[in-house]
């Protein structure tokens, strides 16, 4: 891999990784379905010059739109937002992994050999592992946020690779259309004092806004499809785990979470679980057509 390539995964990967930080910043100031709907309002005003009509695909890519946009987002920052930690929510994301994986077995009739099941228990086992731990207990709901929201992104996701053939701006651009009024209108019916708390965010949560729009949705998945433009998805996507540890590193130095032993362990199975999954033969892996979306796994 070039040089060029090894600094702009470093630059996904730190995106990704530490948009879990700022979107832990926000939703203490912001609701979380509020802060969601400004992300995808400030990427929808910079794609929405270069957004296209799709025919034939716009019904599906609508349905993509709430599973991967509305339902992922209303999920994840509510997660977070009820979460004492960003650690836990960085590893769990993981699961939209296995999930993508067996639901491509259900629905798109995909095969899949021992190796990728022994991945598919371990990740489910490192949860368990972690959901066990005491301190975890007291943010439960948070827990389930986060599983539902990788689990509804893995669904859109599998519709995605069977019926969408967009790049990834336009995929992006299309989820921000769908996301940002359905995550405005979920704000406006279950939550409350949103609009004050836009009107004095400090220059943190602008910030933060910024940086999930534009270092997440723009840098995160942009540059992931530029790589899968050279590289098979089998190199690609397991480089991405390492995401989840700038996560926890950045939980850990910039929020001070607490990470007990039996969450790194139940960590280190999950990863390792999902590490399994992504590893395929790269004799039997084609390269990602150019032209296909660059979302090789649910991400946030």
């Amino acid at each position: 891999m070039r040089l060029s390539h090894w600094l702009l995964l470093l630059a996904v990967n730190l995106a990704f990784g530490l948009n879990l930080v700022a979107t832990k910043f926000a939703v203490a100031a912001v609701p979380p379905l509020a802060f969601s709907s400004l992300r995808f309002a400030l990427v929808l005003l910079v794609l929405l010059p270069v957004l296209r009509w799709h025919h034939g695909q716009m019904r599906v890519l609508f349905l993509v739109g709430l599973f991967m946009g509305t339902l992922h987002f209303a999920f994840l920052t509510t997660g977070l937002a009820l979460a004492d930690d960003v650690s836990t929510v960085a590893i769990l994301t993981q699961l939209g992994v296995p999930f993508a994986t067996l639901m491509s077995v259900a629905f798109l009739r995909e095969h899949i050999q021992w190796r990728r099941w022994f991945g598919i228990t371990l990740a489910f086992v490192g949860v368990m592992i972690i959901g066990f731990d005491p301190r975890v207990f007291t943010y439960v709901q948070a827990v389930i946020m986060v599983t539902l929201a990788a689990a509804v992104a893995a669904a859109g996701l599998t519709l995605m690779k069977a019926r969408v053939s967009v790049n990834v701006f336009q995929l992006q651009g299309w989820l921000a259309v769908v996301a940002c009024p359905t995550l405005a209108l979920l704000s406006l019916i279950f939550e409350n004092g949103q609009v004050a708390a836009i009107a004095h965010m400090d220059n943190i949560v602008i910030g933060s806004v910024v940086f999930s729009a534009l270092g997440a949705s723009l840098l995160g998945h942009g540059g992931t499809f530029v790589l899968l433009k050279h590289y098979d998805l089998s190199l690609i996507s397991p480089l991405l785990l390492l995401s989840t540890l700038f996560g926890i590193i950045g939980g850990v130095v910039l929020l001070d979470d607490v990470m007990t032993g039996r969450m790194w362990f139940g960590g280190a199975v999950t990863l390792g679980g999902v590490l399994l999954i992504t590893l395929r033969n790269r004799n039997r892996t084609a390269a990602t057509p150019i032209d296909q979306p660059a979302v090789p796994k649910p991400q946030a």
